[in-house]
């Protein structure tokens, strides 16, 4: 049975490698899977399991590449010209920036590499580069749905203020999540809201994140809600318990299914989260570049999802969530 390697990479050289790999001879195939998060990043490790369980099933050479920190795409753009250096079988990345992977992703379709992007793809998809199809959610539409969700809860005959966490500005997963949402609530204002929206950079860490909307609220009594961009937003719910804020007095909603987003939402401090389905963002890759050099098939675009999950629900996706899943 084969193993799949998993390494975090220095902007140079790989440098920490956990797991082993068989032998394999010269017509073995080896895939490798991108990324511009760091190895703590509890999202990308359900990634990492669909990956394992597809290398596992098709009998592939996997790994997946890391940066040292979350959010350094330099070191991910040089992970990714790296692994095309090497001449593996395929590759599976990210895409947060239009314009920074354009040459490489080029590179490795003139040499023949096939290339999906996952999680995160060009804004302008396969007009932005050379890539063979992309596998995840539809940011933008999911930014739209979490805001359109909290407001269900809401009165739209008193004044709301919903504070936008943008975690990563700049990076296009962030921006068209936090866009998406933008744009549903002025469509709400348009359609009879008392309502205003602020957007601030709420970073990419659970407690800076958190101190940085509970810091916001403090200077913004008037907050009703808060939408993240990701995850990290949960890491309010114990600065708001700390402010003396009770569960539903504070609405807050975002993305994925990692413990401490459960475990605020049973305590009623999240309503609600969208569940992308990471682990199909690992599986799903895996199976397609093991076809396409096994027999020659076409890449195809698969979009995940954008399933609303709420508290009434934590129960049904909590086990799968603990078994990296969900």
């Amino acid at each position: 049975m084969k193993k799949t390697i998993l390494k975090i990479c220095s902007a140079a050289a790989f440098i920490v490698g956990l797991g082993a790999t068989n032998a394999f001879s010269a017509d073995d195939l080896k895939f490798t899977v991108l990324t511009q998060t760091g190895i703590d990043n509890t999202f990308w490790q359900t990634i990492k399991r669909g990956m394992d369980d597809a290398c596992e099933d098709y009998q592939v050479d996997c790994q997946m590449l890391f940066t040292s920190e979350n959010g350094n795409l330099q070191m991910h753009l040089q992970n990714l010209e790296t692994t095309i250096g090497q001449d593996v079988d395929g590759i599976a990345t990210v895409i947060v920036d239009d314009n920074l992977y354009d040459e490489a992703i080029a590179r490795a379709a003139e040499k023949g590499i096939p290339l999906i992007t996952i999680n995160v793809d060009d804004t302008e998809g396969a007009d932005g580069n050379s890539r063979l199809a992309f596998i995840g959610q539809d940011l933008f539409q999911a930014g739209y749905e979490v805001a359109k969700g909290l407001l269900v809860g809401m009165d739209k005959s008193q004044p709301q203020h919903v504070l936008l966490g943008l975690a990563r500005p700049g990076e296009s997963w962030a921006e068209d999540r936090i866009g998406g949402a933008r744009l549903y609530l002025d469509e709400a204002i348009a359609d009879g809201w008392n309502l205003t929206h602020e957007t601030i950079d709420s970073a990419n860490d659970i407690s800076v994140t958190g101190q940085r909307i509970c810091q916001y609220i403090l200077g913004n009594r008037k907050t009703t809600a808060v939408v993240g961009s990701a995850f990290w937003f949960a890491g309010a719910g114990e600065c708001l318990r700390d402010m003396g804020v009770k569960p539903g007095e504070i609405h807050m909603g975002g993305f994925d299914l990692v413990p401490i987003l459960l475990d605020e939402m049973k305590l009623g401090y999240v309503d609600l989260t969208i569940d992308q389905q990471p682990y199909l963002q690992g599986y799903l890759p895996i199976q397609q570049l093991y076809f396409i050099n096994k027999f020659g098939l076409s890449a195809f675009d698969v979009n995940t999802g954008k399933a609303l999950i709420r508290p009434e629900d934590v129960g049904s996706v909590e086990k799968y969530s603990a078994m990296g899943v969900r």
